[in-house]
């Protein structure tokens, strides 16, 4: 490259630089978008969890709907984990069994490493009317 042509180049990187023109933010991108199902049952509760989670750089999204089978509550649990450390922890629940009883649930937990979550697990349990948790299924998801 002739020393014109650097010297153009490294003036036009100094007025991008100076006036704030940036090519905008970086698009968030999926790293690989993996389903998880989780379904099980115990005395007095039966239900099920599935979804999809979407790996990015720094967060984890997660959708889809957990639903109770019987009258007792059942409680999906995700936990995110970057590389040995938790970076989050939500639960969504379902009561009772029939129309209604299924939650929807949508959001965005944090992996705030580069690279994003190494794990999440999924937790199905069971609650009961004192507030114990029956353990019913889990799942490990990878990106």
């Amino acid at each position: 490259m002739s020393m014109v042509a650097k010297g153009t180049v490294a003036a036009a990187a100094a007025a991008v630089v100076l006036t704030g023109i940036s090519a905008g933010p970086a698009a968030a991108t999926t790293n690989s978008t993996k389903t998880f199902n989780v379904s099980g049952s115990s005395v007095g509760h039966s239900g099920y969890s599935n979804g999809y989670i979407h790996f990015y750089n720094r967060s984890v999204g997660i959708t889809g709907k957990v639903k109770s089978n019987d009258s007792n509550c059942v409680q999906v649990i995700f936990s995110v984990w970057s590389h040995g450390e938790q970076t989050d922890f939500q639960t969504r629940t379902a009561c009772g069994r029939g129309p209604g009883t299924e939650t929807g649930f949508n959001f965005t937990s944090p992996a705030n490493f580069p690279g994003g979550a190494s794990d999440v697990q999924v937790t199905l349990a069971g609650i009961t009317g004192t507030g114990q948790v029956v353990w019913l299924a889990a799942q490990s998801v990878t990106p």
